[in-house]
């Protein structure tokens, strides 16, 4: 991996990384499953899933917590009934109040967990405040009901009801202001295939098989270890030696030196779920830190600056550079995926620099002495930041620097390491950032794009328009999924025009896989979609 996890704990945890460890420490209470021919997410518990499957690759249910559950007539509320037979590591039962604690700590604003979002349709959360008592109900240890203010279309009631829950018996007495720091996220108490056997910050983090586990057995594998290796070119030799045997996002034009240097590579690649893109602050961070009022940004608050600056950047020689056949153009943040909600009729903005002038002339930016283009005695000048071992955003850097140069605007390189990058994100002190993203399978961006600010914890440059807000509610409303696609239409044509973040292309992920792992499913859910059942062959020498 090229960073480290930064908390194991699904309330806080924010890394990829994070959420694919803790995926195998935690257990779920139901199981997800995409459909590639439709783009729709299913939802399975052990006895009744959302939809029929229709591939090869179903995922087994046997992993889910809830047996089944059952939708209310009026869709206001959704109750589950729960395996009885689930304990977690240390040997207590896994129970309904275990989720009703848990939904506490996520809606908790000193916690200030990145999921908030998944408790907006709760019983009270019209009313500013989540009212837990009334909007979840545990009459016994199986049986688990969530309450909602409003109906709400079964598949979102599943998606947002299924937040990983934690042992309430060892956290109960962790004060909120205490919750980040305390010793339990070191020490992750789960259910699910593996536990954690050791973690050295920045350097490696070790799981191994739970032999007590049954959600839904112990992990084939008896240990996995996660080496954190920033440097790319280090970690394509380590595959090349034998020395790791799964290596994500390696180079195409480096596939053919891997396999010769060792035939027992093979290269298996996934998509489309991850963008890059070049974020913008929309607003002035350093104001709305000290005031919590939100001005536009002095370079980037102004749309048309953020149109200019998209039309500035040569998306497509990033992706001829440097990814080739397994890149394509992103214009919003719905995947092309997503089939059913997927807007084919808009057309990226080209490298037009020309056009690129027109906007920043128009918006006031002219060319000062030096040749770097000014308003009001302000410097069009900034940092790109971005995080440290990833060879692609490297390249693709270097090149928007250029192009943003050619038109007269000074853009400086700062490499950050991972933890450090992300945290200096999600605190606002970054104008300007190129980062990834994968999106969530279910369409409910509210927890990036909200205009409510300390709920929409991923909206990063601060973007906000009543607009958006008010299409993910009537999606939302919708009853069947499908219908939604009118709003996601509409909500794709204002990122496209407003460009909070310049999007810039799809990935198809290529990842570097030793032959002595049996049977890998990649799919668009991941690249350890079902690591729990991957079993090994004897090593095999380069």
């Amino acid at each position: 991996m090229l960073g480290d996890a930064d908390y194991l704990n699904p309330v806080i945890g924010a890394s990829l990384t994070s959420s694919e460890i803790t995926g195998l420490i935690y257990p779920g209470l139901l199981q997800g499953e995409f459909d590639t021919k439709t783009g729709l997410l299913n939802y399975l518990a052990l006895e009744k899933r959302l939809r029929p499957s229709s591939g090869p690759d179903e995922k087994s249910p046997k992993g889910a917590l809830a047996r089944t559950w059952t939708m209310s007539p009026d869709h206001r509320s959704i109750t589950y009934t729960l395996r009885a037979d689930a304990k977690w590591a240390d040997g207590q039962p896994v129970t309904s109040r275990d989720f009703k604690f848990v939904y506490r700590l996520y809606g908790n604003l000193v916690i200030a967990s990145p999921r908030q979002q998944f408790l907006s349709e709760l019983v009270g959360a019209d009313k500013g405040a989540v009212d837990f008592d009334r909007a979840i109900e545990t009459p016994d240890d199986t049986t688990l009901i969530f309450h909602f203010y409003k109906p709400v279309p079964e598949h979102l009631a599943l998606f947002h009801t299924s937040l990983t829950p934690l042992p309430e018996h060892l956290w109960k007495n962790v004060k909120p202001q205490e919750f980040r720091e305390s010793k339990l996220n070191q020490q992750p108490v789960g259910a699910g295939p593996y536990r954690l056997a050791a973690w050295n910050k920045q350097q490696s983090l070790t799981l191994s098989s739970s032999a007590s586990c049954n959600l839904p057995k112990p992990g084939n594998i008896k240990r996995i270890i996660y080496r954190i290796i920033p440097d790319y070119t280090v970690r394509l030799a380590q595959l090349q030696t034998g020395d790791v045997d799964v290596v994500e996002n390696v180079k195409p034009e480096d596939f053919a030196a891997v396999q010769k240097a060792n035939p027992n590579v093979d290269i298996k690649t996934i998509g489309l779920r991850v963008y890059d893109y070049v974020g913008w602050q929309n607003i002035d961070g350093e104001y709305y830190n000290s005031t919590g009022k939100a001005r536009p940004h002095p370079l980037f608050g102004d749309p048309a600056v953020r149109r200019a600056l998209t039309f500035a950047i040569d998306r497509q020689s990033i992706i001829d550079g440097y990814l080739g056949d397994y890149g394509v153009i992103a214009k919003t943040d719905i995947s092309p995926s997503l089939k059913w909600a997927y807007d084919d009729s808009i057309k990226p903005y080209g490298f037009d620099q020309a056009q690129a002038v027109r906007l920043l002339e128009q918006a006031g930016w002219l060319p000062g002495p030096d040749g770097i283009r000014q308003k009001s005695g302000k410097r069009f000048s900034f940092s790109l930041y971005t995080n440290a071992g990833n060879a692609r955003r490297n390249y693709a850097c270097v090149i928007i620097q250029q192009n943003l140069r050619q038109i007269g605007i000074d853009c400086k390189i700062e490499i950050q390491e991972s933890n450090v990058f992300f945290q200096n994100l999600q605190e606002r002190k970054l104008g300007a950032w190129m980062a990834g993203w994968a999106i969530g399978l279910e369409i409910d961006p509210l927890d990036v794009w909200g205009s409510d600010l300390k709920k929409s914890r991923f909206n990063f440059p601060g973007f906000i328009n009543p607009r958006i807000d008010q299409l993910c509610e009537l999606a939302k409303s919708k009853m069947r999924t499908e219908e939604a696609r009118p709003y996601w239409i509409e909500y794709q044509k204002i990122l496209h025009e407003e460009q909070p973040i310049t999007f810039l292309y799809w990935i198809r992920e290529t990842q570097g896989f030793s032959k002595r792992i049996q049977g890998a499913k990649l799919n668009i859910s991941g690249t350890y979609y079902n690591i729990d059942d991957w079993t090994l062959k004897p090593s095999i020498a380069p």
